[in-house]
Order: C-alpha cells, then sequence, then structure tokens
C-alpha cells in the first residue's frame, strides 16, 4: 500500500510540473499569429512575456514597426537591433518524429523578431502587471530587408547586433 501511494504522490507531482512548464512557455497558436500582425509565422508566449517571428520584406517590417510605436504607452522602451545575414529558429509547432523518436529538424527561415518582456523588477516582485514593456526588435539585414529603406520611428533606440565587429575583429587575428 505505502508503494502504491508513493507512485501515485510521485505519479501527481510529474503531471503537475510538467503542466505547470507548459504552461510557462508555449508555441503560438493560430491566432495568435493572426493577432501577431502581417507577416508573422510563429511565436513563443511565456508568462512573462513572448517572442514573435516574422517574414517579410522591408515594406512590411516598416509598417509592422509603424504598429508597435502607435501602440506603446509611455515607459515602454523599444530596441531595434540590426543584424547581418540570414536567422533560422526552431520552429514552435510540434516536429514529426522519424523511425527512430528523433525529432525532424523543424525550422524557420525569419526576417526579423520582435521580443515583448516585462521589467526585471516587475518579474522580481511576483508582479506580472505588465503596463509597462521591453520591447527589442531583431531585424536580419538579407533577403528582402533593405538597409536603406528602413524607416525607423521616432523614440526607438538602435544598436548594432556585433555580427560585422566579431567578423572584423577575427580578421585581425589573422595577420
Amino acid at each position: 500500500m505505502a508503494r502504491f501511494l508513493v507512485l501515485s504522490a510521485s505519479l501527481a507531482a510529474f503531471l503537475l510540473a510538467a503542466n505547470v512548464a507548459q504552461a510557462l512557455t508555449v508555441g503560438y497558436g493560430q491566432r495568435d499569429i493572426v493577432e501577431a500582425g502581417p507577416g508573422c509565422v510563429g511565436g513563443w508566449i511565456s508568462a512573462h512575456g513572448n517572442t514573435a517571428y516574422y517574414r517579410g520584406d522591408t515594406e512590411l517590417f516598416n509598417t509592422h514597426l509603424a504598429s508597435l510605436a502607435a501602440i506603446l504607452s509611455d515607459g515602454t522602451s523599444v530596441t531595434i537591433i540590426l543584424r547581418s545575414g540570414e536567422m533560422h529558429v526552431d520552429n514552435p509547432e510540434e516536429k514529426p518524429q522519424t523511425g527512430f523518436a528523433d525529432q525532424e529538424q523543424n525550422e524557420l527561415s525569419i526576417d526579423w523578431s520582435t521580443k515583448k518582456t516585462c521589467p526585471s523588477d516587475d518579474v522580481m516582485n511576483g508582479r506580472c502587471e505588465c503596463k509597462q514593456r521591453n520591447v527589442t526588435v531583431d531585424v536580419w539585414i538579407a533577403n528582402d530587408i533593405r538597409l536603406r529603406e528602413l524607416s525607423i520611428p521616432s523614440g526607438f533606440s538602435v544598436k548594432a547586433g556585433g555580427e560585422i565587429e566579431r567578423f572584423i575583429d577575427s580578421l585581425g587575428t589573422r595577420n
């Protein structure tokens, strides 16, 4: 009887922990993709924020930035990080299994991502009110995204991703 109770308690704890872990970060569903706007191809939702993945050209990216600017509240910070090259991310949708129970590679090619998070002091205090958000938009200057055509709204900060600097630094080590 004692073994049965221990086994039952272990199983209940496992199921509860699995459900909590799944609730912490889940893949975007079709409704989330539609709500994220044109060009969204997937993303992740967690208790304190979300990350959406997008594919599109410069015009669609500029439209996305304009829509972000229109819905921002006071105290929300937006940082645009310009990156070089292409980006591939794990597709949040279920990956098919092979015959050996391994997961098939299931990647998305993306042009930009938008990550919205709560301020760290909000999270550390256990408050998930998120009246203010930190928004980071990573954009990969490749494919159909053209640097000269970007239209960054005022109030957004812009940073370099560092890929070009690291490449130049690596050239210096060859001499």
